[in-house]
């Protein structure tokens, strides 16, 4: 609370849309007021090692498979052998071995149900009015809405992405490529090649 009046008085506190009137004296004070006569419980836990591992942890969690191909360690008679790790056991690397059935029960326990996403977004970024809520934070903080990245051809972005430019000869590595004809769409490919090999 002690930061939140610092920045008031300093006047580092913006209020916009229904909140301008808590930058009246009166009513700021009222609002910590309020605050301080709430009961609060914080409980933060100890940061994490870096923003670097912050990404890579939820990469993991929100991108990965239920247990991948190389923790699965034996197939056989019905039952499958796979590597764990014991949390409860100081971090010790296991073998677990259960039922074909058993195991597959466990997998499809990792499946979401239909509707359901793993990834929501709050907020400025919810899907409702998404791009109005962004062009707004975009107005206050000066930053300019219109797209300036211009559109560039195949050509130039296959260049960009592997440095080799599509219209130069691939033979001689001097000569341009020069488009002689467009070929047409065929409707049915199978007919065609039908013809072809008759």
């Amino acid at each position: 609370m002690h930061y939140l009046k610092d920045a008031y008085i300093k006047e580092k506190l913006k209020f916009y849309g229904n909140i301008q009137e808590i930058a009246e004296e009166k009513n700021f004070k009222e609002l910590v007021d309020s605050l301080y006569k709430r009961e609060w419980v914080v409980y933060s836990k100890p940061p994490f090692k870096s923003p670097e591992y912050v990404l890579e942890y939820l990469g993991r969690y929100t991108h990965r498979v239920a247990i991948s191909n190389n923790r699965i360690t034996d197939l056989a008679d019905g039952k499958v052998t796979y590597k764990y790790r014991d949390y409860k056991d100081r971090n010790k690397n296991k073998l677990m071995t259960v039922g074909a059935h058993e195991f597959i029960r466990r997998f499809l326990l990792h499946i979401l149900p239909d509707n359901f996403v793993k990834i929501r977004h709050y907020g400025i970024l919810s899907n409702r009015n998404r791009s109005i809520k962004l062009k707004r934070c975009k107005e206050i903080l000066g930053i300019s809405t219109k797209k300036t990245k211009e559109k560039i051809s195949w050509q130039e972005l296959l260049k960009e992405l592997t440095g080799k430019d599509p219209r130069i000869c691939p033979y001689c590595d001097i000569g341009r490529l020069v488009r002689k004809e467009i070929l047409s769409p065929v409707k049915d490919r199978n007919i065609e090649i039908k013809k072809l090999i008759a």
